[in-house]
């Protein structure tokens, strides 16, 4: 079978497992060392200038121009650049956490596009850890770099004649429906090849959704078998397959296990904290078809760690799926957490504003970066959501998440013109006339005065193209939330 040489297979491996080691990337003069602590990265070297932590802490305004320009100044032979700057009182801890997480996301997102580079894990037993680790969600990585990086056959060639079965959920929440529903049809194990592609993709777009469903590692991939016929040889076969799946299902108990003290109920049942009614029954029948005690023999040494994990996940579903337990639920786990709501608030509001000057400049992937973690931190505001579809729409790889995001948008805020506008252009440009008129038409209703949706529905009704009308698929932020009825 076909293996694939790629960034995204090694993160899975390393983060999904927990493993601790240095992960190398080498292609042409280009060489990164990535080093991780059970599976979470702290630290990079890179020999690529635009990467370098010194670069990093000036693009994201944390060192001064002149500190920048005599860099090489605060260089130690024995203690690394951030920690010099920290101890010379240049730069606060936090800040450093920061640039650092910034630093290990900019530099592995730059590998995506790379099928043919030189890669390799170094596993070790032990990393002297720092004290504390920068924030970097690797599964976000994968996502984000997958959807952006250009597609390679070697995916179609890896996943041809395997068969794929479903083997969680815990990731879903960064799937569009549309996927959701693809990756539900392997709850009955698929054979790529002999599987049809859905209607509503295309194919390029069908194997690149298996490949992030397996660096998210929600599907498991098996050899499919190659006869029909039924001798003592495939019946051996098959009997040590269903042996290996079921130690790799206690394998998997084991680790939920060792996790449930760590995890609440909405980790548990692999959902957002949004998540819907339907989405907590998907979530939680998923889970259940795979962990129930009747899919284990009673007489199993472990059974009793399969009932412990199954109560655990029976409590999760009985207390969310009721809307009263669920809110009094909430309400703990937010008076448990370490920052308070108007923390988090504040913190949202400076990585907004952060991502807001790096649109500003251009910087349209980095202001992706800091915008999704404004959301993460707070959920309800249409802003942030505006200015990350605004960001997104961009980014070629990006479509389809910044149609999701300015409908995000303007379901929070449907008085506000500029939601309308956003999604009307960038239909526009994907050139879908018809869905974009009727985007602009909105926005007119609300704001007849405005001037960027007048002039591009005067153009699509003239049946025209015009030069000046690319000036207006940039979207000018200096006007953006003006015309707020």
């Amino acid at each position: 079978m076909s293996t694939i040489n790629h960034i995204g297979r090694y993160l899975k491996e390393v983060f999904f497992n927990n493993k601790t080691g240095r992960l190398s990337f080498k292609r042409g003069e280009i060489e990164k060392h990535f080093f991780f602590i059970k599976g979470k990265p702290f630290q990079v070297k890179t020999n690529l200038k635009s990467e370098r932590l010194g670069e990093i802490l000036f693009k994201l305004q944390k060192i001064q121009e002149q500190t920048f320009s005599h860099i090489e100044d605060y260089i130690q032979p024995d203690q690394p650049l951030g920690q010099s700057l920290q101890h010379g009182g240049l730069i606060k801890e936090a800040d450093l956490r920061e640039a650092l997480a910034f630093q290990i996301r900019e530099s592995l997102l730059e590998t995506f596009n790379y099928f043919n580079g030189e890669i390799s894990f170094q596993e070790k037993d032990f990393w002297e850890p720092p004290e504390e680790l920068p924030t970097v969600d690797v599964p976000w990585i994968i996502d984000y770099g997958l959807r952006r990086m250009k597609y390679d056959s070697a995916i179609e060639k890896f996943f041809t004649g395997r068969k794929i079965g479903l083997k969680n959920i815990r990731c879903a929440y960064f799937l569009t429906e549309d996927e959701k529903s693809l990756l539900e049809r392997f709850s009955t194990p698929q054979i790529i090849g002999q599987m049809a592609v859905p209607a509503d993709f295309s194919k390029e777009d069908f194997y690149r959704c298996l490949y992030l469903f397996y660096c998210l590692d929600m599907i498991e991939l098996t050899t499919a078998d190659s006869s029909f016929k039924k001798d003592d040889h495939e019946e051996e076969g098959k009997k040590k397959l269903e042996l290996d799946e079921l130690e790799a299902r206690i394998e998997e108990l084991k680790e939920i296990k060792s996790q449930l003290k760590n995890r609440n109920y909405y980790e548990l049942l692999g959902i957002s904290r949004a998540a819907t009614v339907e989405e907590i029954k998907t979530a939680y029948f998923n889970l259940a078809r795979k962990y129930h005690p009747d899919r284990f023999n009673t007489n199993l040494s472990d059974y009793s760690l399969v009932n412990e994990v199954f109560n655990a996940l029976n409590s999760a579903y009985r207390t969310l799926i009721d809307p009263g337990k669920r809110s009094r639920y909430d309400q703990q786990l937010s008076a448990t957490t370490q920052e308070s709501p108007d923390d988090l608030s504040r913190r949202a509001e400076v990585k907004y504003r952060q991502g807001r000057t790096l649109y500003n400049q251009g910087m349209y992937e980095e202001a992706v970066i800091f915008l999704e973690e404004a959301i993460r931190l707070k959920r309800a505001k249409a802003d942030y959501y505006l200015l990350l579809a605004m960001a997104e729409s961009k980014l070629p790889a990006y479509q389809k998440k910044a149609e999701e995001d300015f409908l995000r948008a303007i379901e929070m805020e449907p008085w506000n013109a500029e939601g309308y506008l956003g999604l009307g252009l960038l239909y526009l440009g994907e050139g879908l006339k018809i869905k974009a008129k009727k985007q602009l038409q909105k926005a007119l209703e609300i704001d007849p005065d405005h001037h960027q949706a007048r002039i591009a529905l005067q153009e699509i009704e003239k049946g025209q193209k015009k030069p000046g009308l690319k000036s207006l698929l940039d979207l000018n932020l200096s006007d953006l939330f003006k015309k707020k009825k």
